[in-house]
């Protein structure tokens, strides 16, 4: 079965791999595809996308990042993950720009993030859901208010997520039609227990979520 890892850390924020090092990684793991999602940059991404084509590495790069939002929800915000932002050089550095313009160090809130990743032609999931320590009830509210503002996605495979509570995130995510998406949030040897491609070393986070989240890009064109 063809594997992914849709959330991942570099040294381009705080991560320890560089984005070179985590291709190598990545291709040693025989992954088949990663999403580099470093916190509100995408600097990495076209180191990354360079050296994958220079090798010829049989590696899908998605273009990705993890946007730290500021909400009433969670005491340190939302954590919005964003994938496809892909676009010609002329047009990512626009992009760039007014993602650092409105991003920057200084986190926006939920809904205008959604909304401008959205506009940017990205897909945005929901990072780590368990972390914001609401109860399903609470949950299933929230993610009916970021539905409304373009939310596609909740990241239910995750490093930290048990069988049961990923039952109870799918159940939720069928009601608001919603895909699943999955990543280990590997940082290296900042989270020396957390393995790429694998978490704790019992994940498999199949390519089927990755193909789903490609037909709702190429939908939303």
């Amino acid at each position: 079965m063809k594997t992914i890892d849709l959330h991942i850390h570099t040294t381009i924020s705080d991560g320890t791999y560089t984005p070179k090092e985590l291709v190598d990684y990545a291709v040693k793991k025989k992954l088949s595809a990663i999403a580099i999602t470093d916190h509100d940059t995408m600097d990495g991404i076209q180191e990354a996308a360079d050296y994958i084509r220079r090798n010829k590495f049989p590696l899908e790069l998605i273009p990705g990042m993890e946007v730290s939002t500021s909400s009433s929800v969670s005491f340190f915000g939302l954590h919005i993950l964003a994938y496809f932002i892909d676009k010609n050089e002329n047009e990512m550095a626009t992009i760039l720009n007014s993602v650092h313009n409105n991003i920057g160090v200084n986190s926006i809130n939920t809904e205008d993030a959604i909304k401008l990743i959205t506009k940017l032609g990205g897909i945005t999931s929901l990072a780590h859901p368990q972390d914001y320590g609401l109860s399903m009830d609470q949950l299933d509210k929230l993610l009916g208010e970021l539905v409304s503002y373009g939310l596609k996605g909740i990241e239910g495979l995750y490093t930290t997520h048990s069988e049961e509570y990923i039952k109870q995130i799918k159940k939720i995510a069928l009601h608001h039609d919603l895909l699943i998406t999955g990543g280990t949030d590997f940082h290296g040897l900042r989270k020396p227990d957390v393995d790429l491609g694998s978490g704790f070393g019992n994940m498999t986070i199949p390519y089927d979520i990755l193909s789903s989240l490609k037909d709702i890009a190429v939908t939303d064109k």
